[in-house]
């Protein structure tokens, strides 16, 4: 996935199915959840061989609207979710605009 999201460029848009695990990971724990997104950061910021040659790196702020994006149409939570994610790993990623 962080490959095609790298790759891909903007706007950014999740692969099909994600929008599904991540409200499953709420509901079923949500630091679950916020573990996802931030493993998903850390792979498009650090891990991924493509993720230092990016001329642009992917936002925070891109990377959370494409998860919102993505989610269920019948998932209610989402605001509360991406707040969530936003507040837990905002000293990380959501400082800086890039």
């Amino acid at each position: 996935m962080a490959t095609r999201l790298l790759t891909e460029g903007r706007p950014v848009r999740m692969p099909d199915g994600f929008g599904a695990v991540l409200a499953w990971l709420w509901h079923s724990d949500a630091n679950a959840a916020v573990l996802y997104l931030a493993e998903l950061m850390k792979h498009l910021r650090e891990r991924h061989p493509l993720a230092r040659t990016v001329e642009q790196p992917l936002r925070f702020d891109e990377v959370l609207a494409a998860a919102r994006a993505a989610l269920p149409a019948d998932f209610d939570q989402g605001d509360l979710l991406i707040r969530h994610v936003r507040t837990s790993l905002g000293d990380w990623y959501g400082g800086a605009p890039d």
